[in-house]
């Protein structure tokens, strides 16, 4: 398939996950086989956060709780993340990266940088910027779209 030419699916949904699909490929091409793109982004989000709910880590994420906790229970059977205390609730369960899961991150970070790279450079000046802008939006207004009708605000 030309890559000039890619069919225009007529469909945000079928659009988006099409994009995701090719950006996760180019992500775990470079990053190797250590991590799989969506346990980076996990791990990215304890190390920014260490502590984080996994509430908050599936709101952070747009992560539903089954899939959150599936790779939640994956990272740490691996021994890359460990549970901990909060102040806040003591019936949700709370995370950090362990120093085998920072070990992991650390080593992976230069793959993600990479695609990071490729990505960027392959636009042209201000899409970078635009795109990142537009999948916040597109995900704040599907989640809106998805509270129910007296709730939603989409402007």
């Amino acid at each position: 398939m030309d890559l000039k030419t890619l069919p225009d699916l007529g469909c945000a949904c079928a659009g988006i996950r099409r994009a995701a699909r090719l950006v996760t490929q180019l992500y775990s091409h470079e990053m190797g086989s250590h991590l799989e793109p969506a346990q980076f982004s996990l791990l990215s989000a304890l190390s920014q956060q260490a502590g984080a709910s996994q509430a908050r880590l599936g709101r952070a994420l747009g992560l539903d709780k089954t899939t959150l906790s599936r790779n939640l229970r994956l990272l740490e059977r691996n021994g890359w993340i460990e549970p901990v205390l909060t102040d806040d609730d003591h019936r949700e369960r709370a995370y950090r990266l362990s120093a085998a899961g920072r070990k992991i991150f650390n080593a992976t970070k230069p793959g993600w940088q990479r695609a990071q790279a490729t990505l960027r450079a392959a636009l042209k000046p201000g899409e970078w910027e635009t795109i990142l802008e537009t999948f916040g939006r597109v995900a704040e207004v599907a989640l809106a779209a998805a509270q129910p009708t007296k709730k939603r605000n989409l402007t």
